[in-house]
């Protein structure tokens, strides 16, 4: 934990500062840091800061917060992703809601392209289970990344799915990691984390789950995905309201089409009938949808009769659907830094390669 991450903890935890707040200050005085060091009369200056949410800038809560979560920290695999820096999922970047700061454990890789939201009621029948596998088995050829929420039903149906074909899968929590909710899917949530996905929260780690956080965790799921598909839902459901947020973020929706007279699939039709969503029957309408069309993998494979050994031995290393570092293939290749570092040049003016923050590389698409 650096000490603007420290800084970003202790200021995403004064009262009254929320997401939109948050990123003012930063704009206003460059850092985390500074925005905690500013003067009172500074602080009021600022649009949205009023005389008593300056006043709890002179208190020690937000640092007693920061010190736990760093504590915290020290023992646990948590990855702390703060807005503005490199690490921070850059599908959240263009939201002025999203959180300040985000609490992750486990291997997401944040540049996959093709993130896919899969949602709906708790009360799942036999038919919404068969709906999930239609749309996430064929996606383990591309390598999608299934978002959910880890609720019973659909939620958790996604995300096993995913794990069984092989596929990386996040789950947005309402709590933090000391509560995963529902306890029943705590085992779950450690294979997510160790099986190239993980565990994502706005909440600090101590944080018991709340009726209100669930709409609020809804919002980074909309956020995240490419397009959020609702499988299962009454006219009431909670899904609804994710679908609605999508919508809002000018991401598509799609529904899956239910039995007619059935109140269990009733909203998705809804959804579908009044244009809101499209009419998503299995991965191919989801694919034509968002134009995805072939693997990254067969792509790079379609031009490799172009590719010198060396070349082609780097494309060979690069995971479908994940990234590879060039720490990574440098131990995998055992070659000279400066000769990895012109193929990895070469591939990506050849389109195969596509550098990513961190010194990491994906396969690009055609």
């Amino acid at each position: 934990m650096t000490s603007e991450q420290y800084a970003a903890v202790a200021l995403s935890r004064v009262p009254a500062i929320g997401a939109k707040l948050y990123r003012t200050l930063i704009r206003q005085f460059g850092s985390a840091r500074a925005a905690l060091a500013a003067p009172s009369a500074d602080l009021r200056a600022v649009e949205g800061i009023a005389a008593k949410t300056a006043a709890h800038f002179g208190g020690d809560q937000h640092y007693r917060e920061a010190d736990r979560v760093e504590q915290f920290a020290r023992t646990h695999p948590l990855q702390i992703l703060c807005f503005g820096e490199d690490a921070y999922p850059d599908a959240l970047t263009a939201f002025e809601s999203a959180p300040a700061v985000l609490y992750h454990y486990g291997q997401t890789d944040w540049s996959n392209p093709h993130p896919l939201a899969i949602i709906g009621t708790r009360k799942m029948s036999s038919y919404g289970g068969r709906q999930v596998e239609r749309l996430v088995d064929p996606l383990q050829e591309m390598g999608a990344l299934i978002i959910s929420g880890l609720a019973y039903g659909i939620d958790i149906t996604a995300h096993r799915r995913a794990l069984r074909v092989g596929l990386p899968t996040v789950a947005v929590l309402g709590s933090g990691f000391e509560h995963i909710y529902p306890a029943a899917h705590r085992r779950t949530a450690r294979q997510l984390a160790e099986q190239g996905g993980g565990l994502l929260s706005e909440y600090v780690p101590w944080q018991t789950p709340e009726r209100e956080h669930f709409p609020a965790r809804n919002r980074i799921v909309a956020m995240l995905a490419a397009m959020t598909v609702v499988v299962e839902s009454s006219c009431s459901g909670g899904s609804l309201i994710t679908a609605k947020m999508a919508r809002d973020y000018g991401k598509p929706v799609g529904a899956c089409p239910g039995r007619p007279g059935d109140p269990s699939t009733a909203g998705c039709n809804e959804l579908i009938k009044s244009g809101r969503a499209h009419l998503i029957e299995a991965a191919d309408d989801v694919t034509r949808l968002l134009k995805w069309g072939g693997t990254a993998q067969q792509a790079a494979q379609l031009k490799l009769f172009d590719l010198e050994v060396e070349e082609q031995e780097v494309v060979q290393q690069v995971p479908v659907g994940g990234s590879i570092s060039i720490d990574e293939l440098q131990r995998q290749l055992v070659r000279p830094p400066a000769a990895l570092a012109g193929t990895l040049l070469m591939l990506e003016m050849k389109g195969i390669l596509t550098a990513l923050p961190g010194h990491r590389y994906r396969l690009a698409m055609a």
